[in-house]
């Protein structure tokens, strides 16, 4: 993974923009890089492994409409194995909770366990699919405000 902050990365030339905002609330600039360093270098990514978690990453990001930050997550890991059954199950349950969440049901969760995902491996998922909505609602923010001060 990247020990660049994710958010300036993603930003590219427009980070100077927002520079002095985002060193405004410091804290809210470290627990965002602290909680992208958990998910995919911390012990929650070694139950599906930082390729899975990173082709999620991508898949969500892509789903949410933020190609830019779609791209840093694929640029991250090498591309998971073609065919993975356990990729596609993911891929799948965070496609639904991504577009459709109220449309998630027990009946989702249990094809999470069949395909053999612990209950931290289920936990991690959704604290992923979260996340990355959570960096694209902050980077549309920060593109938003730099733009009003171009």
């Amino acid at each position: 993974m990247s020990d660049t902050d994710v958010i300036e990365s993603v930003l590219g030339d427009r980070a100077a923009t927002v520079r002095d905002l985002r060193a405004a609330r410091p804290a809210v600039a470290t627990h965002t890089q602290e909680v992208f360093e958990a998910l995919f270098t911390g012990s929650a990514a070694d139950g599906l492994g930082p390729q899975r978690l990173t082709a999620v990453a991508a898949a969500v990001a892509e789903l949410a409409g933020a190609p830019d930050l779609a791209a840093f997550y694929r640029r991250q890991a090498a591309a998971p194995v073609s065919g993975d059954p356990v990729l596609a199950v993911l891929l799948r349950h965070a496609l639904l909770v991504t577009t459709q969440p109220s449309a998630a049901t027990r009946v989702d969760i249990d094809a999470l366990t069949a395909a053999g995902l612990s209950t931290a491996d289920i936990v991690t998922l959704s604290q992923l699919i979260g996340y990355v909505n959570y960096q694209v609602r902050l980077l549309a923010g920060l593109t938003l405000i730099g733009a009003s001060h171009d």
